[in-house]
């Protein structure tokens, strides 16, 4: 089956996502479905990270993603599928490769402002009611199962050591370094991991498949990014979303789930992340 120019917003956790997602939902062209993680994991397997790349797209797997998908945008003729999947950042070769046609969104959020939201993540207290009632809409059975024994162990260590074994997508040596470093750290380290795989994954697409958009300036002009987002993703109006953007977007909104490193946990942090924030241009 195939979708009409599907639209995949992906960046780390807490990187604007779900703004754009929500400002193209706005327009009657769009069904946005919120990270269908279980959806987009079908067999996967065990695997010691998210990576997923061209190779795992056989042709029997896009049918099945490709249907699941169209499910979930339902019998609405003329409406494009919209997902905001973090996990994605560690896949869009595999995306491409499933849905030649998609258009891929990469958002970069300032570490500054990332980092101490998605540390919250790794520490906050989830229930299984919450983490079912999030995925409802996508809850796929085959994936189920390895679902819930991954949230039943970060549940136990949670409560054991006061943070997450896990949380979002894993990058590569996730593991090995969450063990030996604090909350802080790993989020950057997280961070740092998404945003260089989906940097360099995307280079090898072809141009005019996917766009990097900064959530930065798009807080700080969001008339203009929302257009040059409307024009990639080949909107009937790009005035008309650039004009919702405008007045929808406060740039002035401070999240308040976050947890803020230490001044001694930033300098372990932007030493590790330096590289990196130089060659985005992140300089302060």
């Amino acid at each position: 089956m195939q979708l009409d120019r599907p639209v995949i917003v992906t960046g780390t956790p807490r990187s604007g996502k779900s703004v754009i997602s929500e400002i193209l939902d706005h327009l009657d062209e769009f069904k946005w479905v919120s990270e269908p993680l279980m959806v987009w994991d079908m067999d996967f397997g065990s695997r010691p990270d998210d990576r997923r790349g061209a190779e795992d797209a056989t042709d029997e797997l896009r049918t099945r993603i490709t249907s699941a998908c169209a499910d979930l945008v339902g019998n609405n003729q003329g409406v494009r599928y919209l997902d905001d999947l973090a996990y994605h950042a560690l896949r869009t070769p595999f995306v491409h490769a499933l849905m030649p046609h998609a258009k891929i969104i990469h958002v970069i959020r300032k570490p500054q402002d990332a980092v101490p939201e998605m540390s919250y993540g790794w520490s906050y207290k989830d229930t299984v009611a919450k983490a079912i009632l999030r995925r409802r809409n996508a809850i796929r059975l085959r994936t189920l199962p390895r679902h819930l024994i991954r949230f039943a162990r970060n549940f136990i260590v949670r409560r054991l050591k006061g943070r997450r074994e896990t949380w979002g997508p894993r990058v590569p040596d996730l593991a090995e370094f969450v063990s030996g470093h604090c909350v802080a750290e790993v989020a950057g380290y997280q961070w740092m991991k998404m945003v260089e795989t989906a940097g360099n994954d995307l280079e090898t697409l072809p141009q005019g498949s996917w766009l990097e958009v900064r959530f930065d300036r798009l807080l700080a002009d969001p008339g203009g990014e929302a257009r040059r987002i409307g024009e990639f993703c080949g909107v009937k109006s790009p005035q008309a979303l650039a004009d919702f953007a405008v007045e929808y977007i406060d740039p002035t909104f401070v999240y308040d789930r976050r947890v803020e490193p230490t001044p001694e946990e930033w300098v372990k942090v932007n030493k590790m992340i330096e590289s990196l924030q130089q060659q985005l241009g992140y300089t302060e």
